[in-house]
C-alpha cells in the first residue's frame, strides 16, 4: 500500500469541498482516484456520481440487514462471537497469559467488551486498557473517548505508548489503538478451546 503526504490529503478534500469530480482530483494530484474516494468518502457532493455510488453502497448493505431483525444473542452464541473475534485479533496462548484484545476500530472494541461481559463472569476491576497514540492526539481526550466507549474507568487505564507519525496519512478519524487485557488465564483457555473447536467443525 503506498503512502501519501498529510499535505497531498488536506489538498485533495479541500478540492473536493470545492466541488472537484474524484477524477478530476485525480489529474490535478497525480492520485488513483480509487485512493481518493477514500480520503473523501465523509464530504458528501451533489455529484450524481457520488450520490449514485452511495445509494448503491446501501442498497448491498441493507440486503442482509434483515438477518438482525427482532434478533437477540444468548450467552452461548455470545461466547461463540467473542471466539470468534478473539481468534482474529486477540494475543494467542502460550505467547500470552492474559486475554489482550487489540484494534484501532471503536466499533469492535465496543462488540467485543460487550460480549466478553455478556460471555462470562468478569470482575470489572480487573479489566486494563492501554492506548497507543500519536504525539498529534491529545492524551486525555482519547482517554476519554475510550473510558466513554467501553465503560471503563480512567484508573484502569495503563500508561499510552505515544509514537510520533511519519507524516504519511493512512486513514481519516484515528482515535489510537486500544487494547483491553484481562488477567486470568483460565479464561484465555476457555476463549481458545471454543474456537479450537469452532475451526474443527468447520
Amino acid at each position: 500500500m503506498k503512502f501519501y503526504d498529510k499535505e497531498i490529503v488536506i489538498k485533495a478534500r479541500e478540492a473536493r469541498k470545492h466541488g472537484l469530480s474524484l477524477r478530476a482530483i485525480e489529474k490535478l494530484l497525480n492520485v488513483p482516484n480509487s485512493t481518493v474516494s477514500k480520503w473523501v468518502r465523509d464530504i458528501k457532493s451533489a455529484n450524481h456520481f457520488y450520490k449514485n455510488a452511495r445509494l448503491l453502497e446501501k442498497k448491498h448493505k441493507d440486503k442482509e440487514r434483515s438477518l438482525f431483525s427482532n434478533y437477540s444473542v444468548n450467552k452461548d452464541q455470545a461466547r461463540i462471537f467473542l471466539s470468534l473475534l478473539y481468534w482474529c485479533e486477540g494475543s494467542k496462548y502460550p505467547s500470552s497469559n492474559c486475554v489482550a484484545f487489540s484494534n484501532s476500530d471503536h466499533i469492535i472494541m465496543k462488540t467485543f467488551i460487550k460480549l466478553f461481559r455478556k460471555s462470562f463472569k468478569i470482575n470489572e476491576e480487573k479489566i486494563r486498557i492501554r492506548l497507543q497514540l500519536h504525539s498529534t492526539h491529545n492524551e486525555y481526550v482519547e482517554k476519554m473517548f475510550w473510558s466513554s466507549l467501553l465503560k471503563v474507568p480512567l484508573e484502569q487505564f495503563g500508561k499510552s505508548t505515544i509514537t510520533t507519525p511519519n507524516n504519511k496519512r493512512k486513514r481519516l478519524n484515528y482515535r489510537g489503538t486500544c487494547t483491553i487485557k484481562y488477567y486470568d488465564v483460565k479464561l484465555l483457555l476457555n476463549i481458545t478451546g471454543i474456537y479450537e473447536e469452532f475451526g474443527k467443525i468447520f
